[in-house]
């Protein structure tokens, strides 16, 4: 009878234990994800508008009404999410006759 007794009282411990550590990793793990939102705003205050071949500031420039973006020190040409899908339905003359033509010097 003290064995059953002595059994289920360890189950029960047993039982607790986990249910605390469950909650405690359930706030490690929101404290970690609200770090990492922290974390990818910092890096993108500290890298908006730079360019990632250089890191210099790039300018924001309208080429047939889609913003692209140019880097000031090596010119090197960058396009957001679906503005080269954009650019490629324009029905006019080729597509990097009229890229290369905005970008000669």
């Amino acid at each position: 009878m003290a064995d059953l007794r002595n059994r289920s009282v360890q189950s029960e411990q047993e039982y607790f234990a986990r249910i605390e550590f469950e909650r405690r990793k359930k706030l490690l793990d929101e404290e970690h994800a609200r770090m990492q939102q922290v974390e990818r705003e910092n890096l993108k205050k500290k890298h908006w508008m730079r360019c990632p071949k250089c890191g210099m500031e790039m300018v924001e420039l309208e080429f047939e009404t889609v913003k692209i973006d140019k880097c000031t020190e090596c010119g090197g040409i960058y396009l957001d999410d679906g503005e080269l899908s954009q650019l490629l339905q324009k029905k006019n003359e080729g597509f990097l006759n009229r890229f290369t033509k905005m970008f000669k010097k």
